[in-house]
């Protein structure tokens, strides 16, 4: 077997035949790699003789992370189930939670591994009262996978296996003080994981073999590309939702039914921004409107032609005009994916736009560059707690409506909004 960087000498082979020998050895060897990593969360091995269990559905332990994979897009998901013995009364909480990780095929959504990741105490993952302190994945980098179990911990995007644990990766760097009680506020992406101590120098670390050196200074060999995991959040009413989008000169907005434009208009504030970033209230119907962005006179607006334009020249949207092809919007914006600007969209250049009514589910519209309504997709979500876009298809977490509200992965064909769903307790 491969033994994990930074852990010591590979341990000897097992004498021929000793079928026993090899199976403590190896149970070893995870049980003793799997506590360091939970830094003192509860270890449950799978021995003859472990009374039966009783396992409670599946749960989202955010934020999901979507990788390719020798050109195989997947979705990485970590997630928590109770686990009890089967000996406990009906209705007691679980003490304690396996938690798995995920691989599914996209855009099919079909599994490809659930990996048993380690077993721990229920208190210590409801405690996590910090962003810092909170369980979940980082990044994928070369086929390893970063997440945060109490500690940092790097395992296979093939099968799910073990590759590296905090102290295993902090023993294979010795001159990076501090390695071995990093928190997980000491952590960030850059060209690979870097950590970050407090007081002195960052290092990045190579997935491949868990080497650190210094991040200020090139990479010592050529790094394999970053995955970050995406962004996630409580799903509200606007969550995932701007008001307006750029493709270009082209502009495309949302204000309330009962906003004018009219030209020139000047940005708000810095930026590129001509709308209020306020949404409007729930039962605020919303009419699409496109525009077009020139440069023109930042004279304020009136100011009369014959007098001396010392302002100098600004973004101005012109030729605006109202569209009917997506009336009667509410709750709508332009979907991104986390950041302050919407996702684009090629072939053709276009945007998303998500519109949510209160107590309903929600709808995904593709518009192009010019408002044109290309398709309507009604999605088997009310809420949307991540985002993560790609080529062909966009993939979302949800929420299902009350008082199911149950976890739900959804799939849409982005050239004609056709949904494939599956739920995260499959």
């Amino acid at each position: 077997m491969s033994w994990p960087p930074g852990q010591g000498d590979a341990p000897a082979p097992p004498a021929p035949g000793g079928a026993g020998r090899r199976f403590l050895v190896t149970a070893g060897i995870y049980v003793g790699l799997m506590t360091t990593l939970l830094g003192g969360g509860a270890m449950y091995a799978a021995f003859q003789g472990t009374p039966p269990q009783r396992l409670g559905p599946r749960r989202l332990l955010p934020p999901p992370l979507r990788t390719s994979l020798g050109g195989q897009d997947t979705l990485f998901l970590l997630t928590r189930r109770g686990e009890q013995d089967a000996t406990d009364a009906p209705g007691q909480p679980a003490s304690r939670e396996q938690l798995e990780l995920h691989a599914l095929a996209l855009p099919e959504l079909v599994t490809r591994f659930v990996a048993h990741l380690v077993t721990m105490e229920s208190r210590r993952i409801d405690s996590r009262g910090s962003h810092d302190m909170r369980d979940g994945l980082i990044g994928e980098q070369g086929a390893t996978i970063w997440l945060w179990l109490d500690g940092l911990g790097a395992v296979s995007a093939v099968d799910g296996q073990l590759l590296a644990d905090q102290a295993g990766i902090a023993g294979r760097n010795a001159a990076v003080p501090g390695l071995a009680s990093t928190v997980r506020g000491q952590l960030r992406l850059a060209d690979a994981l870097v950590f970050e101590p407090r007081g002195g120098p960052s290092w990045r670390i190579d997935p491949r073999d868990f080497a650190a050196s210094p991040a200020v200074a090139p990479s010592p060999r050529p790094l394999p590309a970053l995955t970050g995991a995406a962004a996630f959040g409580p799903g509200g009413p606007t969550a995932f939702r701007v008001l307006e989008a750029r493709l270009g000169e082209a502009w495309l907005g949302l204000p309330a039914v009962g906003v004018t434009l009219e030209a020139p208009v000047a940005a708000r504030g810095p930026g590129t921004r001509f709308l209020s970033p306020t949404a409007p209230g729930t039962g605020t119907t919303q009419q699409l409107w496109r525009g077009v962005v020139r440069m023109g006179s930042a004279a304020p607006p009136g100011w009369p032609a014959n007098f001396p334009d010392r302002f100098g020249q600004a973004e101005r949207l012109v030729d605006v005009a109202r569209l009917p092809a997506a009336a009667g919007l509410i709750l709508a914006g332009f979907l991104t994916a986390g950041a302050e600007a919407p996702i684009l969209l090629t072939d053709p250049p276009g945007v998303l736009v998500l519109e949510g009514r209160p107590g309903q589910r929600l709808t995904l519209l593709r518009l192009d560059a010019a408002g044109a309504l290309l398709w309507r997709a009604d999605l088997p979500i009310a809420r949307v707690t991540s985002v993560m876009p790609g080529a062909r298809h966009l993939v979302l977490a949800g929420l299902d409506q009350p008082p199911n509200e149950a976890e739900t992965l959804v799939a849409v064909a982005l050239a004609d909004g056709a949904v494939t769903l599956s739920g995260v307790t499959a």
